[in-house]
């Protein structure tokens, strides 16, 4: 049995019980085969590191949710023959076409190859990324070694996303001290798109070689330890359909933290949005 990852995509729109019945085997059989290796067990010190304290109760991911984490997502949900969540929670690889002429290379490898492991995962709706945090919650709830008593992820409220960019400055207009996307010495603060004239400029070639997106740990963190609170992608808010931070296809003023990108709203999957976990602290 082969598969294109592409085409399952019209499953999720299939009426007839028994053909959906067959969709959930076929998709389950792919995320069988994907190129990532298999995360065998929760790993609730590793989660732990990479959250930041923002305020008392309130801890941030240091980043952007990778395509190696939620295929991890996705392959719990295979073992444990969650398949209705599968189909809410799948990638859709063919929404690359939407942004991009030339996308079957990332259609084909960006979810899948070890390459892109670090990479933010993107083209999954907000009913994935609620999805992946709910899973969060109960796999740190159930594991001993956990720190807290009791915990929720979630995606952040816009307050909570622009207090956690901010780290700490409550009039920042950038995650980053300063009004400008660049360092003293011309290399650019994130991952935004930027002019024909700036693609000329010797300081892109050191630090801007990301043809879309960049790794998940890529240019500076904030105060908080946060990395690309501007740019690279739009994350998803706990309000449906709205994003903050803007992306790698946006303008240099959608990298403003108040500032709204072409993707602020949204109404599908998109390969300029993803989304970064937060942690709400209900019993210590």
């Amino acid at each position: 049995m082969s598969c294109n990852y592409s085409e399952l995509i019209c499953y999720s729109d299939i009426k007839d019980k028994q053909m959906k019945k067959l969709a959930v085997v076929t998709i389950l059989f792919c995320v069988a085969n994907f190129t990532f290796a298999q995360v065998s067990s929760f790993d609730t010190k590793m989660l732990q590191k990479t959250l930041m304290k923002i305020n008392e109760s309130l801890y941030a991911s240091k980043y952007e949710v990778t395509n190696k984490e939620y295929i991890a997502f996705l392959d719990f949900l295979k073992e444990n023959k969650k398949g209705d969540k599968y189909l809410l929670a799948q990638i859709d690889t063919a929404m690359w076409g939407s942004e991009l002429a030339y996308n079957e290379p990332y259609i084909q490898h960006y979810h899948t190859h070890l390459a892109y492991e670090n990479y933010p995962v993107v083209n999954v709706d907000y009913d994935g990324a609620t999805l992946f945090c709910e899973w969060l919650t109960e796999q740190y709830n159930s594991n001993d070694k956990r720190k807290f008593e009791k915990v929720e992820f979630r995606l952040p409220s816009e307050s909570e996303w622009i207090e956690a960019a901010r780290g700490g400055n409550p009039v920042a207009d950038y995650p980053w001290k300063g009004k400008s996307l660049k360092t003293n010495k011309g290399l650019y603060r994130c991952n935004f798109m930027r002019s024909k004239k700036d693609f000329t400029e010797d300081a892109v070639k050191l630090n801007n070689n990301a043809d879309v997106t960049a790794p998940s740990k890529s240019y500076w963190p904030n105060k908080y330890g946060l990395y690309n609170m501007s740019g690279n992608v739009a994350e998803m808010l706990a309000e449906k359909g709205s994003t903050k931070g803007g992306s790698w296809k946006d303008t240099e003023e959608a990298m403003k933290i108040d500032g709204d990108g072409k993707f602020a709203k949204f109404e599908k999957p998109m390969p300029t949005i993803g989304f970064r976990y937060f942690m709400v602290v209900i019993e210590k």
